[in-house]
């Protein structure tokens, strides 16, 4: 999740309003995105912006778009809020508009009864969480993709296989993500033991994805298999800190990670499993 508050100019005398999305907001949310190096965001502000369990926010200054906030709910009992893409414009950061954003994201999951709120926060971005009440958990690493290494294709997924792959990944996490994994099945590869679906793995159209398998053999074929495809919107493979046999696997190929992110919570958070998490789903930098 890109750092609301990362550089350090003058802040600006006008006052922003936090307020949802407009389809005529894109172009300059596009922009805020831009201007902190998140590039070619439309299709994931497509994706979220026409998902009802899902909303998406900007910080307008006198019809300027400076920022912008997601927010999405994995509904379940009781159901998980997730806080995603919160950016600000370098020319307005250090005036509070990423706690802002953060705020006005996290009152819309209350008000849908959500219980944890997450987030994935860089390091510099921490300290604005922490202030606003989320507590620091598990660290997750951005590695560069392994170079493709040939090796044989895996089985695309198909709809018998999406209540197996659902199933699996409440295995990994008690969110509920079944929509979500349905909605992007038709760009899914499957690891199977016989008939039985062992692992999974989505690629986002945006870059990237989750990949997520029962045991540590399915899970390094199902990143090989990301690799092979050499995502062009995703520059790095997300891998929780806990994941030791993926990381030891990228380190013997001379890959180290570039930097981390911080799972982030408020209230009790959802009891992960990161041995089985072989690439994050974590909204827009997966």
């Amino acid at each position: 999740m890109p750092c609301p508050e990362r550089v350090s100019p003058v802040a600006p005398s006008v006052i922003a309003t936090i307020r949802a999305r407009r389809p005529e907001d894109l172009d300059g949310a596009l922009a805020a995105n831009d201007a902190v190096g998140w590039q070619e965001r439309r299709t994931l502000f497509d994706f979220y912006g026409a998902r009802d369990d899902s909303a998406l926010f900007v910080a307008d200054v006198e019809g300027a778009i400076v920022g912008t906030g997601g927010a999405t709910v994995f509904a379940e009992a009781p159901a998980t809020g997730w806080v995603h893409g919160i950016v600000v414009r370098p020319d307005h950061q250090r005036a509070g508009l990423g706690a802002r954003l953060t705020r006005a994201v996290v009152d819309w999951l209350r008000a849908r009864d959500v219980g944890p709120v997450l987030l994935l926060a860089t390091d510099a971005g921490r300290p604005v969480y922490e202030r606003l009440g989320f507590v620091a958990g598990e660290r997750y690493g951005a590695f560069a993709w392994p170079e493709p290494d040939g090796s044989a294709p895996l089985p695309r997924m198909e709809p018998r296989h999406l209540a197996a792959a659902c199933a699996l990944d409440r295995q990994a996490t008690p969110e509920d993500r079944a929509g979500f994994i349905e909605s992007l099945s038709e760009s899914g590869w499957v690891a199977l033991r016989g008939a039985e679906v062992v692992g999974y793995y989505l690629a986002c159209p945006w870059g990237g994805g989750p990949a997520i398998a029962r045991d540590a053999a399915s899970g390094l074929a199902l990143l090989r298999r990301a690799s092979n495809l050499r995502p062009r919107r995703s520059r790095t493979v997300g891998l929780p800190a806990g994941n030791t046999v993926a990381v030891r696997y990228l380190a013997e190929r001379g890959i180290a990670a570039e930097r981390h992110v911080t799972r982030m919570w408020l209230g009790s958070p959802p009891a992960w499993r990161p041995e089985m998490i072989f690439g994050v789903f974590n909204f827009g930098v997966a």
